[in-house]
């Protein structure tokens, strides 16, 4: 497992906490859920490859997992 330098760590933290941000603006003014979960799903991708990058399989795994679930909430309201 390689460590991870600063520079990725504080940018994980700048896209998880703008995504809350968005996030909030968005209970605020749309409401809308799909919008939510895309916020979700965008952060763990990005999380997954991160973690591939760093040969962290498991959580590399777990992350994917997590962004196919939000995906699927994301895409069954607007079926």
């Amino acid at each position: 497992m390689k460590k991870r330098p600063k520079r990725w760590v504080y940018t994980e933290m700048v896209l998880m906490f703008l995504g809350l941000l968005l996030a909030i603006y968005n209970g605020m003014n749309w409401e809308n859920p799909t919008v939510l979960f895309s916020i979700l799903m965008v952060i763990f991708l990005f999380r997954s490859v991160e973690r591939r990058l760093f040969n962290q399989t498991t959580e590399f795994w777990l992350n994917i997992g997590m962004a196919v679930i939000f995906l699927i909430l994301g895409v069954i309201p607007l079926l």
